[in-house]
């Protein structure tokens, strides 16, 4: 009935806040409408183009182009869009903002050269933003843009040219790349968490902290790639070199956390896994250390990561087909998620190639891949775990029937000879050892049968733990003889004084329980050593005592 009420009043609490928080919804949306206040905000979130008007020299004419984003087809090296500006809205804080990828740039405003950058196959680097300011063009009637590029793509791809503010295309672009910064938090967060869960484990001394950190530096680094490769960390200025380059190398070594995380996860009987390992570290040191010499472009090296790749899919493939036949349990979830991210892998350079791509971002097709093989690993991971922790529970079960007495719950002899050799290497600075035995404990088992003579044990055995649990350690080293040592300072003979009397009052069976004890006590001075056969003449003294109280019942 009371289980009943308090389940009801928790209910009709929980009803009564619930009721409470919709009131004042309730209340909140109609002093809002009682009050109402409508303001003009931003209509227009997005920063101003400068897409029409533009037009690019072609064998000496001028060819006028619709809008801007567009695709123009010039087999030329070099590409000149021209605009006429003496009509343009200008404002001396604006700037131009140019995206360009593999190309070198010029700006002139009629004749004077106001911009450039990245001149050179060596220093034009991936996607660039350029950011022009108005101000140096602002006096001009004629616009001109020269492009210089250093692929072998047949058509231009131009994208859209902003003019505007700095904050509001800084704005524009941060929401652009919006999926991009989720993403790459997303896998900053999630590597975060598998550190701290790694770090509990080492703690907790339980194994397979090496899977996680393997799993955390694959995420990181597949979340660090799609940052860089966004270069969105360049719009506000920098060593645009460094970005390129580090995204590059973070690209080269992202198999090897991956491989060494299947490494321990399948535990493969050869060395393939680690073999492509040290290829891939090599493979990256080599081609930055020949594109520094100037030996060749590291764009023109990522072939040998795709053969790296496709190697890993090929060993990957058999080696769960090979322990699918010996009957171990492959990594499933994490199968259908490797082909899952090579397969987005094949379709997005497949849509590169064919120019259906945008190019400005060629990790966008591979951040759904890497979420969805996170979510592939992560399964696998967490059914991994759930065996190590029913290994880890079998274990210390083991471990528990090793060292513990099943009917008393103190420690059993393996414990106590345990006990004596960590006394014997770090001794303390003094030693008291207690014995105890059960009087006429063979006269109990066949007077009122071993049931009764099981009960005395286990009611000894309670009165020793209440007693001397909280001071020392307590054991049961034999049928009815049990055994206490206490390293700390301990008046023994009011200790086993308060244990005569909780004997006797908690005794309720039909006969007397009496138990005879002995101790003795030793001090050890500092650096001073301890031997077994030191111990075994200390217990020897103890068994003597309690004899002698046994059969003289003589008090001491």
């Amino acid at each position: 009935m009371k289980v009943h009420f308090k389940a009801s009043k928790f209910i009709l609490k929980r009803a009564f806040f619930v009721c409470l928080f919709a009131v004042l919804i309730l209340l909140t949306v109609a002093a809002s409408v009682r009050y109402s206040i409508p303001v003009t905000g931003l209509l227009n979130t997005q920063a101003t183009t400068l897409n029409q008007g533009w037009s690019y020299e072609a064998n000496g004419d001028l060819v006028e182009l619709n809008s801007l984003p567009c695709r123009v087809t010039l087999d030329e090296e070099n590409l000149i869009l021209v605009r006429d500006i003496k009509s343009a809205a200008l404002y001396p804080e604006y700037v131009l903002a140019i995206q360009t990828r593999y190309q070198s740039i010029r700006v002139w405003a009629d004749e004077t050269l106001i911009y450039e950058a990245a001149q050179g196959e060596a220093h034009a680097l991936g996607s660039i933003w350029h950011f022009v300011p108005t101000q140096t063009w602002m006096d001009a009637s004629i616009l001109r843009i020269e492009l210089t590029r250093y692929d072998q793509g047949q058509d231009w791809e131009l994208t859209t040219i902003y003019q505007d503010h700095p904050a509001a295309i800084l704005v524009t672009l941060f929401c652009e790349y919006l999926p991009t910064v989720l993403v790459f938090l997303f896998c900053m967060l999630f590597s975060a968490l598998l550190l701290l869960a790694l770090l509990s484990m080492r703690i907790r001394n339980i194994q397979g902290h090496s899977i996680l950190l393997a799993l955390a530096g694959f995420i990181f680094l597949s979340g660090l790639w799609i940052l860089l490769d966004s270069k969105i960390t360049t719009m506000t200025g920098g060593n645009f070199a460094f970005t390129y380059f580090l995204s590059y190398m973070v690209f080269y070594l992202l198999p090897l956390p991956l491989l060494y995380y299947f490494h321990l996860m399948l535990k493969p009987k050869h060395n393939l896994f680690l073999m492509l390992i040290w290829i891939t570290a090599g493979n990256a040191a080599l081609w930055m250390l020949l594109h520094l010499l100037g030996v060749v472009s590291i764009r023109n090296t990522t072939i040998s990561v795709h053969l790296i790749i496709l190697s890993f899919l090929i060993v990957f493939v058999r080696e769960i087909f090979v322990q699918k036949r010996r009957q171990n349990k492959p990594l499933l979830f994490t199968f259908w998620g490797v082909l899952f991210i090579f397969a987005i892998a094949i379709i997005s350079i497949a849509l590169y190639y064919f120019g259906l791509l945008p190019p400005t971002n060629s990790a966008v097709l591979y951040a759904w891949g890497l979420l969805g093989l996170i979510v592939c690993l992560v399964m696998d991971m967490l059914g991994m775990f759930g065996r190590i922790w029913k290994e880890k529970q079998t274990v210390d079960l083991y471990k528990t029937l090793a060292i513990v007495d099943g009917m008393s719950g103190l420690g059993n002899r393996n414990a106590y000879e345990l006990k004596l050799q960590e006394l014997i290497a770090y001794p303390p600075t003094e030693l008291c050892l207690i014995l105890f035995d059960i009087d006429k404990m063979k006269r109990i088992n066949d007077s009122y049968g071993h049931h009764a003579g099981d009960q005395v044990i286990i009611l000894t055995a309670s009165c020793i733990r209440e007693i001397f649990g909280s001071c020392g350690h307590c054991y049961r080293i034999g049928g009815d003889e049990f055994c206490v040592l206490l390293t700390d300072p301990c008046d023994v003979r009011n200790k086993l004084k308060q244990f005569d009397r909780l004997l006797y009052s908690r005794n309720q069976h039909p006969f007397p329980v009496e138990v005879s004890h002995g101790w003795k006590k030793r001090s050890i001075p500092p650096e001073t050593s301890i031997t077994l056969q030191d111990l075994i003449r200390l217990k020897k003294s103890a068994d003597a005592l309690l004899y002698r109280h046994k059969y003289s019942q003589v008090s001491y």
